[in-house]
């Protein structure tokens, strides 16, 4: 069992990071892409659908963890 303000914590800590790393990860690998000469362009398609689709997963499970976070705080419970 958890405390609702400990998992609050936990969920906002989870929600920042999401959005560090997919941010971070994303960026740095598109722009990485124009100085990789050494891939042909069916990789660096590649590589570009794999990378969306991981952002695109991101932002779907960071919607999913603000909901949480929203149903926490809305809850009544002060135990998880």
């Amino acid at each position: 069992m958890i405390k609702k303000k400990k998992y609050l914590e936990i969920l906002n800590n989870i929600l920042e990071t999401e959005d560090d790393v997919t941010e971070h990860f994303y960026k740095y690998t598109t722009d990485s892409l124009k100085y990789y000469k050494w891939l042909n362009e069916d990789q660096r398609e590649q590589i570009e659908e794999i990378t969306t689709k991981l952002r695109d997963d991101c932002q779907k499970h960071k919607v999913m963890v603000e909901k949480l976070i929203k149903h926490v705080q809305e809850s009544k419970e002060n135990v998880f």
